[in-house]
């Protein structure tokens, strides 16, 4: 008895860590046009080692943690705006909202910013949220934070479940620490490992699934992964078999 019970103890703890990982990936975004419009963006930035050319696939390189953020030990996070192509660039605006809490939200870039808009983004001890250098008035729990796109008609959240058509309308890629990209307001650079872009859709149910509307790069900051239910699950059922184990001991 003592022999099946450890067994069934080991397999479950074998499938609760594959769910864990599997079930806390978010599911990869599908291109409407094949990612032509998105990968061409890229493209254009990228200087070296081949021009034109990113090393980074918009279709397979998506992070799959893209839901919630948070500043890494230096305390800031400096974004750049790299093109707005949407039919609602005069009325988009892109934010940050409080992870425990998506009423509060502090705006990065207004519709009246432009390619090569800088904003640097910090949090003071106290939780309130500062945008170059300034307190907004916005204090969030901690330094946990989403990303979202507002179009005036709808927001949309860096995590699906927030958005009213259920709907993945942001994308994330991470540099590969290869690639000499220019981006409209500084000179070339490295896209570093700790330097993401995010790529929003901005029309309800998708609209054409470019994914082309709102690109931004944003550096010193770190996805935080979260287990699915499915993983929590499985993590109850070891404590549970864990128990039956003692007994049976």
């Amino acid at each position: 008895m003592k022999k099946q019970s450890k067994m069934i103890l080991k397999t479950t703890l074998a499938a609760t860590l594959g769910l864990a990982i599997a079930g806390s990936a978010n599911a990869t975004v599908t291109f409407g046009d094949g990612g032509a419009s998105l990968q061409g963006i890229l493209n254009d930035i990228t200087l070296a080692p081949i021009g034109n050319v990113s090393s980074t696939n918009v279709n397979t390189d998506q992070i799959q943690q893209d839901e919630k953020w948070q500043i890494s030990g230096s305390g800031g996070s400096f974004s750049q705006l790299i093109i707005e192509l949407a039919g609602n660039a005069n009325t988009n605006t892109v934010g940050i909202y409080d992870a425990s809490d998506p009423s509060k939200q502090v705006t990065l870039f207004s519709a009246l910013d432009g390619p090569g808009a800088q904003k640097l983004l910090s949090f003071g001890n106290d939780g309130s949220v500062n945008i170059n250098f300034a307190d907004t008035g916005v204090d969030f729990a901690d330094n946990a934070f989403g990303y979202f796109l507002d179009t005036g008609t709808n927001i949309f959240y860096s995590n699906t479940d927030l958005n009213a058509d259920g709907v993945d309308h942001m994308v994330a890629y991470r540099g590969a620490g290869t690639d000499t990209i220019g981006l409209p307001s500084t000179l070339p650079g490295i896209w570093s490992t700790n330097e993401y872009i995010m790529a929003w859709e901005d029309q309800y149910n998708g609209g054409d699934t470019d994914y082309n509307d709102f690109v931004l790069m944003t550096e010193s900051v770190n996805p935080i992964p979260e287990p699915s239910m499915l993983a929590l699950l499985g993590i109850g059922l070891i404590g549970f078999m864990a128990r039956r184990y003692e007994k049976n001991c």
